[in-house]
């Protein structure tokens, strides 16, 4: 048992760096996490960015200090520190490219994908389009408002829709006194989104 552990701990530490990435990824976009198969793939793809990076920094600093200054000694403490701050850089920065599609927007430019960075298309269509909507729901009931907040998948996750109007059959709109109106997507049949704009 100890052979295992003595074997098991060095793994882990070198793999860290590369589940703190994900751990920030998936914490801060609207993405779901894989399953665990996924989640340790994941991990050592962001291993092996992070620890390659590492090596070209500590080549750079070698360099520099053999060519003007030394900072100190490369050790496991510098190892360390390195591998930790471009493990949260390297993890911000895949949440700025996922949040904000404008990466994929430049791929798309250079015909290399159809895709966008967000998780889903219904995720995309509010990211894209901010405008007010109208619910349809299965009540057949309409509600219209501005879409504050959206849940990342049709049916799972809510609503939350400001100065919300419940809308007649010729589209009058009847204001309620709520400021903000959260709705189960599950009730929800489809989006229709307006052309006024905020």
């Amino acid at each position: 048992m100890d052979d295992l552990v003595k074997e098991v701990i060095p793994l882990l530490q070198y793999l860290i760096p590369g589940f703190l990435t994900a751990w920030i990824f998936y914490s801060l976009t609207a993405f779901r996490r894989p399953d665990t198969f996924g989640q340790i793939v994941q991990a050592l793809i962001f291993t092996f960015v992070i620890h390659g990076a590492v090596i070209l920094i500590k080549a750079g600093l070698f360099w520099f200090g053999e060519k003007w200054w030394t900072f100190g000694d490369w050790g496991l403490k510098a190892e360390a520190s390195w591998s930790f701050i471009v493990s949260v850089t390297l993890g911000l920065l895949a949440c700025y490219f996922a949040n904000n599609d404008k990466l994929h927007v430049w791929l798309r430019d250079k015909h290399i994908t159809k895709q966008t960075s967000y998780p889903t298309e219904w995720f995309s269509a509010f990211a894209k389009h901010k405008r007010f909507v109208v619910l349809h729901l299965i009540d057949e009931r309409r509600l219209y408002g501005w879409p504050l907040e959206w849940p990342s998948e049709p049916k799972h996750g809510q609503f939350v829709i400001q100065a919300p109007s419940w809308l007649d059959d010729q589209g009058k709109e009847f204001p309620l006194a709520a400021e903000l109106l959260v709705v189960d997507a599950s009730n929800v049949l489809w989006v229709e989104f307006t052309p006024k704009t905020w």
